[in-house]
């Protein structure tokens, strides 16, 4: 641990520059001042603390927080990050019981000073995040650390001896671990922490896809059945739209471009003589063959009653876009084969055959008729998705469960 410590005593420069450079960036005074262990007397005492690195992690967060809240609205949640990313998420929520600061850097008196500020009930840290000193100091302020939808990357796991020896010091200070699959686990208790502190709880991540009933005023719905080519990019629309002309389906195709200012391209690209376009007003006819959904902030409204959903972002390489979208609102759904940010999604989905992936265009043809066809294989595909929601109601329930049965607030 005085290694450690020594490390970061020695890199403080480094760190400290970092730091500067992002507050001046980002016009950030109070990332600046956080970051060094100031500025956080906006903070509730005896609150429930999360920690989240960046955005991905609080999105996966908040339902798990709401879901508290709704058994339990007397208790306060902070949430820190990392990144300024994150924070502009938690901000967004506008929710009186939720608080945002920047976590500090892993200064053992930064950190000293953000518990004694904020006196949490508990610390709660999701994901992957380790930090020595933080850890330390919690353990020695008598604050309960409990790692959440906990995993360990491979850049993790083949650490050196050093790195490792450092991880499993901190492990050490833990009072529970709740990994995302049995695989985690396994990696936690070969790293060092205590077999009996560590369970498996399943991916928050899978409880993003649960949402509301849809609002039925706000779906869209047409007498011609149809198929929503979702979130494309450039060229995408014309691939897609080539193999469609080939297939000569009786469904209407909708086009929900990621940038509906490229509408005015994309309309002479694929040069189709039945265009309708939703920015227009342009009605849907027996005579439609394509419908542009040209507008903002409407696509979710579309997902619902399509026959099929294919996501772009995925047959070019862009890296994909969210799967669990279209899945919470039970959909039949085709992705392509670039879906690089969305990995741990696809996982879970391929696990549950929830998706069908296909490795290119050309196989999207025989795809496309073999779910619009046949009614069984596409209602498959739906009834998956219905699952993932079962199972995402019972990985909410066990973590809340889990958090309020240790009553740690004072």
């Amino acid at each position: 641990m005085l290694l450690y410590r020594l490390l970061t005593i020695i890199l403080s420069p480094i760190i400290l520059g970092h730091i500067i450079w992002l507050s001046i960036k980002n016009k950030q005074s109070k990332y600046f001042w956080q970051r060094l262990g100031f500025g956080y007397s906006h903070l509730p005492v005896n609150s429930f603390w999360f920690h989240c690195a960046s955005v991905g992690e609080v999105n996966t967060l908040l339902p798990l927080l709401k879901n508290i809240h709704q058994k339990n609205k007397t208790i306060k949640f902070i949430i820190t990050t990392n990144t300024i990313t994150g924070g502009k998420i938690v901000t967004q929520q506008q929710l009186d019981y939720l608080y945002h600061s920047y976590l500090p850097f892993d200064w053992n008196h930064s950190t000293k000073r953000f518990l004694a500020t904020t006196k949490p009930a508990a610390a709660y840290i999701m994901e992957t995040e380790i930090w020595p000193n933080l850890f330390t100091n919690c353990f020695n302020n008598h604050t309960p650390v409990t790692l959440i939808n906990a995993r360990l990357s491979n850049k993790t796991t083949s650490a050196n001896a050093l790195i490792k020896s450092f991880l499993r010091s901190s492990l050490l200070k833990v009072s529970a671990i709740y990994t995302r699959s049995d695989k985690d686990k396994q990696l936690y208790i070969d790293l060092g922490a205590k077999k009996e502190l560590v369970n498996t709880l399943g991916n928050l991540k899978l409880t993003t896809i649960l949402r509301d009933a849809p609002n039925t005023n706000t779906l869209f719905s047409s007498e011609r059945k149809y198929v929503l080519l979702a979130s494309t990019h450039k060229d995408e629309e014309l691939q897609i739209y080539n193999i469609w002309k080939e297939l000569k389906r009786k469904e209407l195709l909708i086009i929900a471009p990621r940038h509906p200012e490229r509408s005015a391209a994309i309309i002479k690209q694929i040069n189709c003589s039945e265009i309708s376009i939703r920015s227009r007003s342009d009605p849907i006819t027996n005579r439609t063959q394509v419908y542009l959904l040209d507008t903002v902030g409407e696509l979710r409204d579309y997902f619902f009653n399509a026959q099929l959903v294919i996501m772009g972002g995925s047959f070019s390489p862009i890296g994909g876009h969210n799967i669990l979208e279209p899945a919470s609102f039970n959909s039949a759904i085709i992705t392509g084969p670039h879906m690089e940010n969305f990995t741990e999604e696809l996982e879970l989905m391929l696990r549950n055959k929830a998706i069908l992936q296909v490795s290119s265009t050309r196989n999207l043809k025989k795809h496309i008729e073999d779910i619009l066809d046949d009614a069984d294989y596409r209602n498959t595909l739906k009834n998956n998705t219905k699952k993932l929601l079962n199972n995402s109601t019972k990985i909410l329930d066990d973590y809340t469960n889990h958090i309020l049965q240790k009553n740690y607030l004072r």
